[in-house]
């Protein structure tokens, strides 16, 4: 049974408590997912030795762990500007997604328009997300921000990749959940997010002037899905049209099997607080995508 939650709900963070960060007070070891292309290919065969990481400029020496399993959480626009061919798109390009998931992996789906739904929480049973895909309905406002907070509440806490897949065809108009807010959230946790958007003019796409959607989808006049990725270490993927989604679902998919998930203890730094993450390459050419850093919580007194 789906869980439904008004996007004005101040209920939602009592609801859906967060799990924590990613990154706790005397953390022994770091996760850092990161993407290196070429282009538009993955680059593979890359070793441990072959990255360059340093945390608050102090070279790590890191370890490349085996490509554990997938959890993806798709986040997905259905308001009413979703609704007719659209929908009918997304609706194909998340099952076919979901189609593409190995055996171990783990998927869940949210939706948004006027209100947020968890329509399937993270689960195993990866045919129940492709049946609530296919009961999908185009309806109502955007609110997107806090779709995507209560799917990083979601995120699981096991040894699992977790990624975050966004689609939306519009800027939120109604959430309750800042931007600042948001970006802040995402420094704190340790999930990759992808970002598929869809607009037939996407690069002219003039800044909107309604005080609404400015408060909501642009933080420091930035658009706040730009900053989210970049924080999250994911990407913004543009479609030109409904027609693109298959394609763009399957590039974002296969990008994250591509990933080196790199681990290291930290050593010679401070633990708390922010840590600045600067991952380069060595005796390789490629360009790498990963999240600048992480945020380590206080201990308690």
């Amino acid at each position: 049974m789906s869980v439904r939650i008004a996007a004005l709900a101040l209920a939602i963070p009592l609801l859906l408590q967060p799990q924590g960060p990613a990154f706790r007070s005397g953390v022994d070891v770091v996760r850092v997912d990161v993407s290196v292309m070429r282009g538009r290919a993955p680059v593979t065969g890359l070793a441990a030795g072959n990255f360059r990481v340093t945390d608050n400029g102090v070279v790590q020496d890191v370890d490349l762990t085996l490509d554990p399993a997938l959890s993806v959480m798709l986040v997905l626009d259905t308001s009413g500007s979703v609704a007719g061919d659209e929908l009918t798109q997304l609706i194909d390009a998340g099952q076919q997604l979901v189609r593409a998931l190995h055996a171990d992996d783990h998927a869940g789906l949210i939706t948004f328009s006027q209100q947020v739904t968890v329509n399937v929480p993270p689960t195993s049973d990866l045919p129940s997300v492709s049946r609530a895909l296919g009961g999908l309905r185009g309806v109502g406002a955007t609110s997107v921000n806090d779709a995507i907070h209560v799917a990083m509440n979601l995120a699981p806490a096991d040894a699992s990749r977790p990624v975050i897949i966004v689609f939306t065809d519009g800027a939120d108009n109604l959430s309750w959940m800042r931007p600042d807010g948001l970006v802040d959230e995402v420094k704190k946790t340790g999930v990759v997010i992808h970002v598929i958007e869809l607009s037939s003019d996407a690069p002219q796409r003039p800044r909107p002037t309604s005080p609404a959607l400015l408060e909501q989808g642009y933080l420091d006049g930035a658009p706040l899905m730009q900053a989210l990725t970049v924080q999250a270490g994911g990407r913004i993927w543009s479609a030109q049209s409904s027609r693109d989604l298959r394609r763009l679902f399957t590039e974002a998919l296969d990008e994250m099997r591509a990933r080196y998930l790199l681990t290291y203890t930290p050593n010679g730094i401070a633990r708390e607080g922010w840590h600045t993450l600067k991952v380069t390459l060595q005796n390789a050419r490629g360009d790498v995508t990963a999240r600048p850093g992480y945020f380590v919580t206080p201990k308690a007194p």
